[in-house]
């Protein structure tokens, strides 16, 4: 492991060893014979004073087995994968999205290896492609026409590598992957109570980070993007606003105008980040480097970030929140297949591969078991587990190399008051909770309109907004 001689070593348990790269945080606390080791960042809502070392230590002292980890680490949010090891066993959770992702060996290969991508290992152990995968995903027109594609499943490109997906710990010593949650039929409560919560949370999130990092917060016109911004309040006029132009976007796009008009109309600070066509060669190179799964599209996106974002800076965003706008509300009612996940799950020209389709209907089949015992439907399961921890996942993974992020939404406990909620009171057109939310921590960020349609212009944009005039079925 020669090139990584500069990176950072930690002896975990039994041999195993953590290796990471300088920019990414490692924390350690031991208690007795128990140990954690924490890779990236924790955050606790209700004690946001708290940093990474006394949140690790306050959960050692409390675990009296290793199961009460899982117990304990609900309410906590932030980018993290987390070690836990003792006499008897040595176990590897991350976060409850998968944004910090985690991939490992399988039992076709020899030795156990984790990495934050399947390439790093691959290159370790001068693995190559597996051709199936090769011939039938990747080499597919659909695959190399796809912008926004995600892999589908705990697939990589690579056989024996496997992703770990959320709700999952893998074994190190066993060499196994078990699921720990959902493990109970949540109580149900109503929108009233739940948008209550997830406002408190929030608030207590955002506290927790900006007590840890200077912040940044990218600006949409959307739904998310505002639920966001209301939690910022109490610290709105220290974060880095800002909203990037790519692909086919315009300064005549809504994300653009509205965004510009709400945080300028706040006498805050507005910036636009132009990102380029292509990523120029120099760039890509070092890009491909990072990430050698990595998207053509999403690195034009770094390129314009690497250029013009202040790179001291955490990043909010709010992708997440489908859980509390059930996002696939239209398929509720039927037949749960790989072809529909494949359909509904935005993989664009992707949805109608069979590598797809066969990988979703493994993890249906596995998912569908915890489904029925916690009474979550499938599709929640599914945006959070696929959805996020694939596709966000893996813009974050790609992203690492111009920014650190913060996904406010990102907590189990956030995760379950959503799924507690009925359906019918979860939908997308007009979401009621993100709008309670807003009404009750920044009221006056309903003043400006949210998802006007396109080639609507500003002026005529409010008035139709408090009017009602439009539909709202876009989702940012």
């Amino acid at each position: 492991m020669e090139r990584y001689d500069t990176w950072k070593r930690h002896a975990v348990a039994d041999g195993l060893c953590v290796t990471a790269h300088p920019d990414l945080p490692v924390t350690v606390a031991e208690n007795g014979d128990r140990k954690l080791l924490l890779l990236g960042y924790l955050l606790d809502p209700y004690h946001p004073d708290l940093d990474n070392a006394a949140i690790l230590q306050g959960i050692l002292e409390e675990i009296v087995r290793p199961t009460d980890l899982f117990r304990l680490t609900e309410a906590l949010g932030g980018r993290w994968a987390l070690i836990y090891a003792d006499p008897d066993e040595t176990w590897l959770m991350n976060d409850p999205m998968g944004l910090r992702q985690v991939v490992h060996t399988t039992e076709a290969l020899p030795d156990l290896w984790c990495a934050s991508q399947p390439g790093m290992i691959a290159e370790e152990l001068g693995l190559d492609p597996d051709p199936e995968v090769m011939e039938r995903l990747v080499g597919a027109p659909e695959y190399r026409e796809a912008l926004e594609y995600w892999w589908p499943g705990d697939l990589s490109p690579y056989s024996g590598i496997k992703h770990l997906l959320p709700n999952r710990y893998l074994d190190l010593k066993r060499r196994s992957v078990h699921r720990f949650w959902p493990d109970r039929r949540p109580d149900r409560i109503g929108a009233e109570e739940c948008t209550r919560k997830y406002a408190s949370v929030l608030v207590g999130m955002i506290e927790s980070a900006s007590k840890r990092f200077d912040l940044a917060h990218t600006v949409t016109a959307g739904w998310d993007s505002r639920t966001i911004l209301s939690a910022c309040r109490g610290i709105s006029p220290k974060i880095f606003y800002f909203t990037m132009i790519y692909y086919n976007k315009t300064v005549k796009t809504p994300d653009i105008y509205v965004s510009r008009n709400l945080i300028t109309g706040l006498g805050l600070e507005h910036h636009l980040i132009t990102c380029p066509e292509s990523m120029g060669a120099d760039f890509a190179e070092i890009y491909r480097r990072n990430a050698p799964e990595a998207h053509e599209g999403w690195g034009a996106i770094a390129r314009g970030m690497y250029d013009h974002y202040p790179q001291d800076r955490v990043c909010i965003k709010g992708n997440g929140s489908g859980i509390l706008k059930c996002l696939y509300r239209r398929a509720w009612d039927q037949e749960c297949t790989g072809e529909l996940l494949a359909e509904i799950g935005d993989l664009g020209p992707m949805k109608s591969n069979r590598m797809t389709i066969e990988h979703l209907d493994r993890w249906l089949s596995e998912a569908r078991e915890a489904s029925a015992r916690s009474g979550v439907h499938i599709l929640d399961l599914f945006f959070q587990e696929q959805r996020m921890a694939r596709w966000q996942g893996a813009g974050q993974l790609e992203w690492d190399i111009v920014q650190e992020v913060l996904v406010p939404w990102n907590s189990r406990e956030l995760i379950a008051a959503g799924f507690s909620v009925e359906g019918r009171c979860r939908g997308s057109r007009h979401p009621l909770i993100e709008h309670g939310i807003i009404k009750a921590l920044w009221p006056e960020l309903l003043a400006v309109p949210i998802n006007p349609p396109p080639g609507i212009r500003g002026a005529i944009a409010a008035p139709l907004w408090r009017a009602g005039l439009w539909p709202f079925d876009r989702d940012f």
